[in-house]
């Protein structure tokens, strides 16, 4: 058998070794790379999950808000419009027992024909007095 050279060898092994170390870095990078991938993709999964939920619950809580101010505004307007009844029935009220101007005027004015005619009747029975008085004998 031949002889070989302990150079030679020490310099293929280096070889061979220096192979198998840039072989297992670009392998490890490529395995590093490759997780934080999948690690960033599940991150970024579980981030979109989370804002979905989160979007799902706001959306929620907003027609919640939504149908909630819904029934304070007609809750609101049913109270307005029994208002405006109350006030509707009032004015009826008023209306209907209160006395009018032009009825007032018009008792003001019986009123005064009514004094007028007793003005004159207390005058006819005080003339009438004072014929009597004035017919008796002294």
């Amino acid at each position: 058998m031949s002889s070989v050279d302990p150079t030679t060898i020490a310099a293929v092994a280096f070889a061979v070794n220096f192979i198998v170390y840039i072989a297992g870095g670009v392998w490890a990078v490529a395995s590093i790379k490759a997780d934080l991938a999948k690690q960033i993709s599940d991150e970024r999964e579980e981030t979109l999950k989370a804002i979905g939920g989160l979007e799902l619950k706001f959306l929620a809580d907003q027609k919640k808000q939504d149908h909630n101010f819904g029934e304070v505004g007609a809750a609101m307007r049913q109270y307005i419009a029994n208002v405006e009844k109350e006030m509707h029935a009032i004015e009826i009220w008023g209306r209907d027992n209160f006395v009018l101007k032009t009825e007032f005027s018009k008792a003001t004015d019986s009123i005064r024909d009514d004094i007028k005619t007793m003005g004159d009747d207390i005058k006819t029975d005080i003339r009438a007095l004072f014929s009597k008085v004035a017919q008796r004998p002294t």
